[in-house]
């Protein structure tokens, strides 16, 4: 029986020059009130990280067991906007508007410093961002793919997604 958690790959990462900072306004208020912050890390911010904040915050609205997360996406090297393809197969298969929800990519310095980094996967090189990855999702680029592709991505990271809580949440009182 195979028990190793399909999310953790250990710390793989190679070196490059982004970190992520430990920002002073990590610990104001609003930090308080959200117990961790769980990143969702690629390179360019545009596709894979930004589905996978959009359904982990579309499941924090109606789910109590994500309560206790923020959930944020960055890249090292950040495109203009997020895919059009991703926002569009979102949208028309989840009802999850990334563009009218406000995300756009942002650089690793523009989030909060994560309680928990996720890879979307990067192939032979992950980005450094200062610290070990969690967890490596090894998801496959869908970028200039057919909508079934997005399709799968979007199945794939929505059932990884749904892991988190348990993976990642304070161990419930029993």
């Amino acid at each position: 029986m195979n028990t190793k958690n399909p999310m953790d790959t250990g710390n793989s990462l190679d070196t490059g020059n982004s970190t992520i900072p430990n920002n002073p306004q990590d610990h104001n208020s609003e930090r308080k009130t959200v117990e961790r912050i769980v990143a969702f890390i690629c390179t360019h911010n545009a596709c894979r990280s930004q589905i996978a904040q959009a359904i982990a915050e579309h499941y924090q609205a109606s789910d109590p067991r994500y309560a206790e997360f923020r959930f944020v996406s960055a890249g090292t090297d950040i495109a203009d906007s997020i895919n059009p393809d991703a926002v569009r197969v979102l949208r028309d298969s989840r009802g999850i508007d990334m563009v009218a929800r406000g995300q756009s990519p942002k650089t690793i310095g523009q989030i909060p410093t994560p309680d928990v980094a996720i890879s979307m996967g990067c192939g032979v090189r992950c980005p450094f961002i200062g610290r070990p990855f969690d967890a490596d999702w090894e998801l496959d680029d869908p970028t200039g793919g057919t909508d079934e592709d997005f399709l799968r991505c979007i199945e794939r990271i929505d059932s990884l997604v749904q892991h988190i809580p348990e993976l990642y949440g304070k161990p419930s009182a029993q």
